[in-house]
């Protein structure tokens, strides 16, 4: 909640209703700034966002860069980047680092998600065992929300699997696909934003 709050005072420029984030493609990503503009797109689509090229007087704005892996960092600060490395660079990923960007947490770590979810600690990768931590209720915005196993801050049921086996399945043991787009859910949030 603090950092959604940090987003509207620093990267967003209010217009009419409409708020503007700035942003910033590095030029190794000009191959696919068409996917990212595509991705941001979808977005506007369904909320008061609008993703506007950085101006260079813009001192606080979103740094899209081609980094190590797939992530999103720098929450509370005035530059925050998107890492699209190898690998990252499909639709499904890039809305999924853009909706972090805009205050979105994994739907995966939810408050009550143990209503919900089985997670399968042994099977996780140790490095990445901090993405399944379950999230405060204060950390957590969409509380009021039944959990949305389609939405794309979900993980699929093999995410970050050390040995090929699952680490995350509803709790009746079906297993989670990738989600590679805004599901019904997610769109329904935005358009609260």
């Amino acid at each position: 909640m603090a950092y959604r709050r940090w987003i509207w005072q620093n990267l967003f420029s209010e217009d009419d209703c409409i708020e503007e984030i700035s942003y910033e493609i590095h030029p190794s990503l000009n191959y696919n700034r068409r996917l990212i503009e595509n991705a941001m797109q979808e977005i506007e689509n369904y909320s008061r966002i609008e993703f506007v090229p950085r101006t260079r007087r813009e001192r606080c704005y979103l740094k899209i860069t081609k980094g190590d892996g797939c992530w999103f960092e720098g929450e509370g600060e005035c530059i925050p980047r998107i890492s699209l490395g190898i690998g990252c660079r499909n639709f499904g990923t890039i809305l999924h680092e853009l909706m972090h960007a805009i205050g979105f947490e994994h739907e995966h770590r939810r408050p009550d998600r143990n209503r919900y979810l089985k997670i399968h600690w042994n099977n996780i990768e140790s490095e990445n065992k901090s993405q399944f931590q379950k999230l405060r209720y204060d950390e957590y915005e969409w509380n009021d929300f039944q959990i949305d196993y389609k939405s794309i801050m979900m993980y699929d049921s093999y995410a970050f699997s050390k040995n090929d086996f699952v680490t995350i399945e509803m709790k009746n043991g079906a297993e989670i696909g990738v989600n590679k787009r805004l599901s019904y859910w997610d769109k329904e949030k935005l358009n609260l934003l």
